[in-house]
């Protein structure tokens, strides 16, 4: 009898278990789940967005700065440009395409044809157009850096941050017209120079116009700049930074609707936060946060170099969502540059060192909270029509300095010996032993079409060219490099005379170092940009050399 009450019991237990809605909803599971691994979070990855329809045959894509949603339907994209597919590797069917997936280094090592560096595609990944007859701004540097739409204006015109040309282009929304240029292509500036930057890198805004650049790879600052382009502050500090409002590359920055500014000081791995004026009010850990975007909901997403893994923080620095994983798959990344996303949740990721641009679209059962919300843009409005009419003022022009382009080269001939002291030495990036080391003496021979400099090193370095020879007409000369028989990676030399600058430049793949002399007596003031293959142990300075007995 016993037994018999015990069995109607757990039968009457089983049939209230089963037919209850919990039951019904989760049933018993009959295979224990193993392992895994959720890469992508909330998300799950297009593989073929974009379609890749517009590299010319026997090219790739470069390496992929920056990607802005104006929305899902029209999604902008900045390369650095095409490089060309190795002729010796067999390309394998199942090839997904970006030049990651090669297993022969990151994108930024390679020599780019600097051709459809501005695209805009639509939801599935179709190319809508190119702006090719931007494509020459990019010549001379190592192409776009970040694009944006500017979220409150209702006209949406376009912006492209140039690191290298230390230049921010301003655009109409359909690219036909150029609308300003912030700094000046080529020139750079220390930070208290608010009309030229030292290699920019992102760019966000307030409400009423007002935006903030961080300014960057070599100078160590934020400028604060009025709706019109005008500078108005500055922040930051020009010596590696590690007390609290400085930094040691800003690299990525956003706002906040509290007007608060947030900045990733990305070697010093931690995001400060300042009000509007560049008060310091609060700092966290960060990791390598090359991109910084704020959310709709009002949380900053990061993408962390360090662990390439997407970061959701809440704006006191908690962390509500990580996921990401390094890879050249589809789903992994490797090197995302910048994050956006659009208004319905679709996530965005351009990577420089895999070599292409990813959609991360929601899972059906996501939670909306881990998802990255776009912010809205400003309703559009018809443009507003653009003159380029100027109407001349008297005499305009009669009182303003020109050069002469005619005016003899002097004599830049004999020894110089680099003056540390009195040069501007490098607060971020290189100029320790690579690329951006300035020789510590020269000895310079010159002809009427050449300069020829012997160049002293503080430290060695194997396979770095002891000699250079520039011809005056400004034609490249090309020489051999004993270390690397590609003809890509030839020393290729460029020197001209403006009638008041002599300008050299180097090339050597993806390195490029431009020098402008101007000779003062027995002074030599050399500005120096120099750029490594990867950009971010680049550095310019300017430099002073003394003549020697």
């Amino acid at each position: 009898m016993r037994r018999l009450v015990v069995f109607l019991v757990t039968l009457l237990g089983l049939v209230a278990y089963f037919s209850s809605p919990a039951s019904l909803q989760q049933p018993p599971r009959t295979v224990e789940q193993r392992g895994g691994f959720d890469i992508s979070g909330p998300y799950e990855v297009d593989p073929n967005w974009p379609k890749k329809t517009w590299p010319a045959p026997g090219r790739i894509w470069g390496s992929q700065a920056g990607v802005y949603p104006e929305s899902a339907d029209k999604v902008f994209l900045v390369s650095r440009g095409e490089i060309e597919l190795p002729k010796d590797l067999k390309i394998s069917p199942n090839f997904p395409g970006n030049w990651g997936a090669l297993n022969r280094g990151g994108a930024t090592g390679e020599v780019p044809v600097f051709r459809n560096n501005i695209l805009v595609v639509d939801r599935q990944g179709n190319l809508i157009e190119s702006w090719t007859q931007w494509d020459h701004l990019f010549e001379g540097g190592r192409g776009p850096h970040q694009i944006y739409v500017q979220p409150y204006d209702p006209e949406r015109h376009v912006w492209i941050v140039d690191d290298m040309n230390h230049v921010i282009h301003k655009f109409t929304n359909d690219g036909k017209t150029k609308v300003f240029t912030l700094g000046e292509m080529g020139v750079f500036g220390p930070n208290d120079d608010l009309q030229h930057f030292n290699r920019p890198t992102m760019i966000d805004w307030l409400p009423d116009g007002t935006f903030f650049v961080s300014d960057g790879y070599a100078n160590s600052r934020v400028v604060k700049f009025n709706k019109d382009g005008k500078p108005l502050l500055w922040w930051g500090s020009m010596a590696p930074g590690k007390k609290d409002g400085e930094f040691t590359v800003p690299h990525g920055i956003a706002v906040g609707d509290d007007r608060r500014v947030y900045v990733s000081d990305r070697f010093n791995r931690q995001i400060q936060v300042f009000d509007e004026n560049g008060i310091f009010k609060d700092k966290w850990p960060s990791g390598y946060c090359h991109s910084l975007s704020m959310s709709r909901d009002q949380h900053l997403w990061c993408y962390d170099g360090d662990h390439e893994q997407f970061i959701k923080y809440d704006l006191r620095g908690h962390i509500e969502t990580v996921f990401g994983r390094y890879g050249t798959y589809p789903g992994a990344t490797w090197g995302v540059h910048q994050i956006a996303a659009d208004s319905e949740g679709n996530m965005y990721g351009a990577e420089v060192f895999g070599g292409r641009t990813q959609k991360f679209v929601p899972k059906a059962n996501a939670n909306p909270h881990d998802l990255f919300w776009g912010r809205e843009l400003a309703p559009r409005t018809p443009a507003t029509p653009i003159s380029t009419v100027t109407l001349a003022a008297p005499n305009a022009g009669a009182t303003a300095a020109r050069v002469n382009p005619n005016t003899p080269i002097p004599s830049f001939a004999g020894s110089w010996n680099f003056d540390k002291a009195r040069s501007q030495m490098a607060g971020s990036g290189g100029m320790g032993s690579g690329v951006g080391e300035p020789p510590i003496a020269m000895d310079v021979k010159q002809s009427a079409n050449e300069i020829a400099i012997s160049l002293k090193y503080a430290s060695e370095s194997v396979g770095r060219p002891l000699t250079a020879v520039f011809t005056l007409d400004g034609q490249v000369g090309q020489v051999p490099d004993p270390q690397d028989a590609r003809p890509s990676y030839n020393y290729k030399r460029i020197g001209t005379w403006d009638g008041a600058r002599l300008i050299l430049r180097t090339i050597h793949g993806l390195t490029n170092v431009r020098e402008v002399w101007v000779l003062e007596g027995n002074e030599l003031k050399m500005q120096r940009a120099a750029q490594t293959p990867g950009g971010a142990d680049s550095a310019t300075r300017n430099l002073v050399y003394s003549k020697g007995s």
